[in-house]
């Protein structure tokens, strides 16, 4: 077997792609992100019932969070990701005044949205291409009249009309909801991630399935006029699914792995007694209508976590990631927890502890006054970890080469757990680490010999475990 060469780069352990299978019996775990703070729209300009879909976006020290608002798109900052506020940006004018932090648009084409409109899903990122210039470096995708439409700016706060993209999906309704596009830099091409549909599982059946389908294009415009066809997403599970948004994006912390927090839409097929004992009953009578048969009152979401090594096949868990929790009067609803696009690195909740990741959702989909958004995080690296059976599990790696002098571990245990690493290459020679324990996302292991010495020769790693996780390993 070739081994594997993973260098000096993180490896979450999310996957099968490092793990000898018939050696490990270690489950793996899906983790759940925790509620934190809420951010609450209380301006007027900033309200709107087209509130469901956000963006939040990192441009160096600063955040840019997107939402529509009833005057246009609304753009709220921070310096930390956790404490937000909408300054005066004076750019558009909203009941006869500019004090407002709504983004400005220029337009190039006579039919075009106007500025003053919400968008559908507006979905930006900071374009990691070497060849965009400057004044283009923050881009935008936003579906507009089942079109993707391409905004361009320099700052994050001033956007200018580009052009459509062109990309032949598998359905003919596609881009409904939010559209994903970013920079590869590993392939050099841009990927798109795209709101598509999938005939029915049964034929016959008028409801076809929501999915997601991706391509990619080396660029934006391509000469040729469109991009390649997309297709759909590969799962390991065959199960049908209906995918709403996708989420998509390389997880920073090792960028060779996309994450993905698909929204699962459930509709079930009538109004059951259930219904009337669920949270919300009178406002969710309303939206199902006299015959209760409207999807609006019928369907719910949660939050999915899939991640894949090349971008089209994905292992997908299939227990909801986020779900919409406890019941109060304005959740479990179409529409609940729907994860923003973005996701990114803040101080943690208890001061002293490691860094979090942090992520938005905004929430009240049906209750848009004011319109309400739900801070989460989760341990870095914290998505899924290969987890102990008691009293003890094992894991073992496939052979694989790296680079570094260290070994450091994403791991947690209970008091009492613990977890043994052992290092061995090709001839036997091995060395073992100490009982190590604790909880830390970044902890090195001290071990009975050199690390270094194995390093750039075939190596693999058996871990024994106690009452514990693994979430990622890295040699540097």
């Amino acid at each position: 077997m070739e081994p594997i060469r993973i260098g000096s780069r993180r490896e979450p352990m999310w996957d099968d792609y490092l793990i000898d299978p018939d050696l490990t019996d270690t489950p793996l775990r899906l983790h759940h992100p925790i509620g934190r703070d809420s951010i609450v729209f209380t301006e007027p300009w900033a309200q709107g019932v087209n509130s469901a879909y956000m963006c939040v976006l990192r441009d160096g020290n600063r955040y840019l969070m997107y939402t529509n608002g009833r005057g246009g798109l609304v753009c709220s900052q921070s310096t930390d990701g956790i404490r937000w506020e909408r300054p005066d940006l004076g750019l558009v004018e909203f009941e006869g005044s500019r004090h407002n932090a709504m983004v400005s648009f220029v337009e190039n084409e006579p039919d075009a949205v106007p500025h003053t409109m919400s968008f559908d899903g507006f979905r930006a990122f900071v374009d990691d291409n070497p060849a965009s210039p400057p004044e283009e470096r923050i881009k935008a995708v936003a579906n507009v009249d089942e079109r993707l439409r391409v905004y361009v700016s320099p700052d994050g706060l001033r956007f200018r009309h580009a052009g459509t993209l062109n990309i032949p999906a598998q359905s003919d309704t596609p881009f409904d909801s939010v559209n994903t596009v970013f920079y590869d830099k590993r392939i050099g091409k841009y990927r798109a991630y795209v709101r598509d549909y999938a005939p029915p599982a049964v034929r016959g059946d008028p409801i076809w399935i929501r999915a997601v389908s991706t391509t990619e294009s080396a660029e934006l415009f391509p000469a040729s006029g469109e991009w390649p066809r997309a297709r759909f997403l590969r799962y390991d599970t065959p199960d049908l699914w209906q995918m709403y948004t996708n989420s998509v994006m390389p997880y920073e912390r090792a960028d060779h792995v996309f994450v993905g927090f698909p929204v699962r839409y459930t509709l079930r097929s009538e109004w059951t007694e259930n219904y009337d004992e669920l949270c919300g009953r009178e406002a969710r009578l309303l939206r199902a209508g006299e015959d209760r048969k409207d999807r609006h009152g019928l369907s719910l979401s949660d939050t999915l976590f899939m991640c894949s090594r090349d971008g089209v096949n994905f292992r997908r868990f299939p227990d909801a990631f986020l779900r919409p929790g406890p019941e109060h009067p304005r959740n479990w609803v179409y529409g609940d927890v729907y994860f923003s696009n973005g996701m990114f690195e803040t101080k943690p909740s208890h001061p002293g502890c490691d860094p979090e990741l942090s992520f938005c959702c905004m929430e009240n989909r049906f209750f848009p006054d004011p319109p309400e958004a739900r801070r989460y995080t989760i341990r870095r690296d914290g998505f899924v970890s290969r987890s102990s059976v008691y009293p003890e599990s094992r894991l073992t790696t496939k052979p694989f080469l790296f680079e570094g002098r260290d070994l450091f571990v994403n791991f947690s245990t209970s008091a009492y757990g613990h977890l043994l690493f052992t290092l061995t290459d090709a001839d036997g020679n091995s060395i073992t680490s100490c009982e190590t324990f604790g909880d830390s996302t970044d902890r090195r292991v001290p071990f009975n010999g050199n690390v270094g010495d194995f390093a750039g020769h075939p190596v693999t790693l058996r871990v024994d475990f106690s009452d514990a996780d693994l979430y990622a390993i890295m040699f540097r």
